[in-house]
């Protein structure tokens, strides 16, 4: 089965709860005030196995105007980055990453437990995100730790963003511990100069 094929089949139900479909990105969506929520479902077809993967991402799109000003990144990047995205085990202990296919359970199984999911915690989780002091909080508690699906600098460019516009008396605090980080990591002399331009930037906001 085509992957376009394997997303058709999720219209009815992502429609329902208020997602539309953006075809040049290949996900679903939905707007809340400052960002999207977004779902991305991934079709992988073997000659011995298939795999459906879901995930699941906020998009703040202040946030993303602001750090893109100082990482080198193409512009159409920037326009469709994602804040903070995750995999259903990490947002329900015991849920699969992905479903296997063809051994664990055939695709229409899969799905149906994939919405399953998304209606008992999926969409909540989604809805707790979408507020920023919430987002900021994800970020603030795993600190050190970038998200598995997100690399160190852009979790510290994220991270000294929201604290910044989100959660100001604890701003100071984690600048120094974000600008410790980075200067630790033996990151490139032009990543460590981006970063100081933007926590310029971030202090005279």
């Amino acid at each position: 089965m085509r992957k376009e094929e394997v997303i058709d089949l999720h219209f009815g139900f992502f429609r329902d709860f208020g997602f539309a479909f953006h075809p040049q990105h290949l996900l679903f969506e939905k707007p809340f005030t400052e960002g999207n929520q977004v779902i991305f479902v991934h079709y992988t077809e073997y000659p011995d196995v298939s795999y459906l993967e879901y995930k699941l991402g906020i998009r703040n799109h202040l946030v993303e105007t602001i750090i893109h000003k100082f990482l080198p990144t193409l512009s159409d990047y920037a326009q469709r980055s994602i804040t903070l995205i995750q995999s259903p085990d990490a947002i329900q202990a015991g849920f699969p990453k992905r479903f296997v296919l063809d051994h664990e359970f055939n695709l229409i199984e899969a799905i149906e437990k994939g919405e399953e999911f998304l209606v008992k915690h999926g969409f909540h989780w989604l809805d707790t995100m979408s507020d920023s002091k919430s987002l900021e909080l994800a970020f603030e508690i795993q600190q050190a730790q970038p998200f598995p699906n997100q690399n160190f600098v852009y979790h510290a460019f994220r991270g000294v963003t929201l604290a910044r516009l989100y959660h100001r008396e604890g701003y100071e605090e984690l600048r120094q511990l974000y600008l410790h980080q980075i200067k630790q990591k033996e990151l490139t002399p032009f990543t460590i100069a981006s970063f100081l331009q933007l926590l310029d930037f971030l202090d005279h906001l």
